[in-house]
């Protein structure tokens, strides 16, 4: 019987995937035959997740259009077609000040915000699916974030930027589904990374009482692990989900269902 998880034969590039959630997706895809291009502006990381999974790994800013097509051109001249793309970075600074009401809410956050998160995931689409297009065939795979869905206090640009991909996830679909091409999202909820540890955990590994707050209101009482949106990703990348196109698939514990929160 077929494989239906298989992605043998298939070549994926995933971004943003020197670690967390990208590096998760790349990993998971790699181990159901993948041949899997990583990029990322960490070299270091990149190179080093690439070395261990046994792939290729290309430096790319998203935000610059020549990045991003120089990794299309490479991938598709060294390597072969793409037939999966999985846009998964974006802004992940930890700026003071960065977290604000509207009134307040720096400009030049906003402006880095959106010209990586929402512009560099258009460049991305853009390209490669004037690719996909010339051949017939392809899936595209758009990480947006439950913040896109309902609104999260104090996080405008994440919040809009978020919302873009997903209507933009959609728009794409409707224009690209009858050219052969599939185009989703993922929402990930609250999910455990190395930049968002701290915010569950203590250094010395105890719940932190802010977390344990927010756990609350998440009815499977606990946060997301980068495994849970890789496995959403090894879903609509597959043969399972050959007739979902335009869906953004929320992973998020049940949390936007409309259990009770208060921040």
């Amino acid at each position: 019987m077929k494989n239906l998880l298989s992605l043998e034969g298939k070549l994926a590039i995933v971004t943003g995937a020197a670690r967390g959630i990208g590096e998760n997706i790349a990993t998971l895809y790699r181990d159901h035959g993948a041949e899997v291009v990583i990029c990322d502006i960490d070299d270091d990381g990149g190179a080093a997740t690439a070395a261990r999974l046994g792939a290729t790994y290309r430096h790319c800013d998203i935000s610059r259009q020549e990045d991003v097509q120089s990794l299309f051109e490479f991938t598709e001249a060294e390597i072969g077609p793409v037939d999966i793309l999985v846009n998964n970075a974006g802004y992940g600074k930890v700026v003071e000040g960065a977290r604000a009401s509207v009134e307040e809410f720096r400009t030049d956050v906003w402006l880095e915000k959106i010209d990586i998160d929402l512009n560099g995931t258009f460049f991305c689409c853009r390209h490669m699916s004037e690719r996909m297009v010339a051949r017939g065939r392809g899936c595209i795979i758009n990480i947006a974030s439950i913040a896109g869905v309902v609104a999260l206090q104090k996080q405008i640009a994440h919040d809009a930027s978020k919302a873009g991909i997903i209507k933009m996830t959609e728009c794409m679909a409707i224009e690209l589904g009858p050219k052969g091409i599939r185009c989703n999202a993922i929402s990930p909820g609250s999910t455990v990374t190395a930049a968002t540890k701290s915010i569950f955990y203590a250094d010395d590994g105890s719940p932190n009482p802010a977390g344990q707050e927010l756990l609350t209101f998440i009815p499977l009482r606990r946060p997301g692990e980068t495994s849970d949106i890789a496995g959403a990703a090894l879903y609509l990348a597959s043969d399972l989900a050959s007739y979902v196109n335009g869906h953004n698939l929320v992973v998020d514990g049940g949390w936007i269902a409309g259990f009770n929160r208060n921040f």
